[in-house]
């Protein structure tokens, strides 16, 4: 990454933990806090992964890719974190652990047909990122992913 679009994430980052200190003491909320500030940390995890952030270090541009197991394992937890977001999205009444746990049994059904995209070739860090987010995608509208699913004869 360049000096500035470092700087500029840097920035951005420490606005946001600002802009959650005053919510918080505006609010005396802990578990808002909380909540943001672990999605800060995923943010800033995930950036650390694919481009190094926040140190300025050469990566190679093309060639050293992940492998595709490491691929797999990210959109699967994509495909479930998307399960999850749905069934939150939508919940109405009380909380149901069996009617969480449901769409979870699906999730690998859900991953399939990422699967087939990967082509055992080694990934860069943004077709990684891509595919999580279509798995993310795929796991969100799980119910309208397996409609289209009809059996082979």
């Amino acid at each position: 990454m360049t000096v500035w679009i470092n700087t500029a994430l840097i920035v951005c980052f420490a606005f946001s933990l600002i802009i959650a200190l005053i919510d918080y003491f505006r609010g005396r909320s802990t578990r808002r806090l909380l909540v943001f500030l672990a999605v800060l940390s995923i943010l800033a995890a995930g950036l650390y992964l694919t481009t190094g952030f926040p140190f300025l270090e050469s990566r190679q541009a093309f060639g050293g890719g992940a492998s595709p197991l490491i691929a797999v394992g990210l959109m699967f937890v994509s495909v479930v974190l998307g399960i999850i977001a749905t069934y939150i999205f939508n919940l109405s009444g009380a909380f149901s652990w069996r009617d969480f746990a449901r769409p979870l049994v699906v999730s690998p059904i859900v991953l399939l047909p990422l699967i087939g995209s990967l082509q055992g070739a080694a990934l860069e860090p943004i077709q990684l990122v891509c595919f999580a987010i279509l798995a993310f995608q795929n796991g969100f509208f799980w119910q309208q992913v397996l409609r289209e699913v009809k059996p082979t004869t």
